[in-house]
């Protein structure tokens, strides 16, 4: 019972500081940078919040994903008399639809941050084309990425309430 408790305490936690911090970045950190008095210092308050960030993230990714499988474990759903069962439930396939967009999630998140986002900066000074290029393309998969991130934890929500889609 303590292990369920502890496990969905830190799902949620890890859900609110992830979700609640890209709309963050979105509606204060963006809106500020884009300030007239920060014009020198935009791309590098830009640079290090991102990489402060993506530090965050991919601990928040390890613990979603160990605590998410601790509750379905505490809660028996893993056991192997019950896995076939869970999973060709109703409630099962919002679960596995819920693992597949995170999935997801986590492939764009690293594209974003390892891909897009590092050539962002790299081509700030030596390619125009490029650096727009790869600027809007970043934006778009940090949109792309909150957006997602709303819906799975949408998903959770339904799924921990019981209510399925199928």
């Amino acid at each position: 019972m303590w292990t369920y408790f502890i496990c969905l305490t830190l799902h949620i936690l890890s859900a609110m500081v992830w979700v609640g911090g890209m709309i963050f970045y979105v509606i204060v950190v963006m809106p500020v940078i884009r300030n007239q008095k920060l014009k020198d210092q935009k791309l590098t308050l830009l640079q290090l919040t991102a990489i402060q960030f993506r530090k965050i993230s991919y601990t928040l990714f390890f613990i979603l994903i160990t605590s998410g499988f601790g509750i379905l474990f505490s809660k028996g759903l893993l056991r192997e008399d019950n896995l076939f069962t869970f999973f060709t439930s109703s409630i099962g396939f919002m679960f596995s639809l819920k693992i597949g967009l995170f999935g997801f999630l986590f492939v764009s998140s690293v594209y974003h941050d390892f891909v897009s986002g590092p050539k962002t900066f790299l081509y700030l000074e030596s390619d125009p084309v490029q650096y727009e290029r790869y600027r809007r393309m970043s934006g778009l998969f940090g949109r792309f990425n909150l957006l997602l991130s709303l819906f799975i934890a949408f998903l959770g929500i339904l799924v921990s309430r019981g209510v399925s889609f199928f």
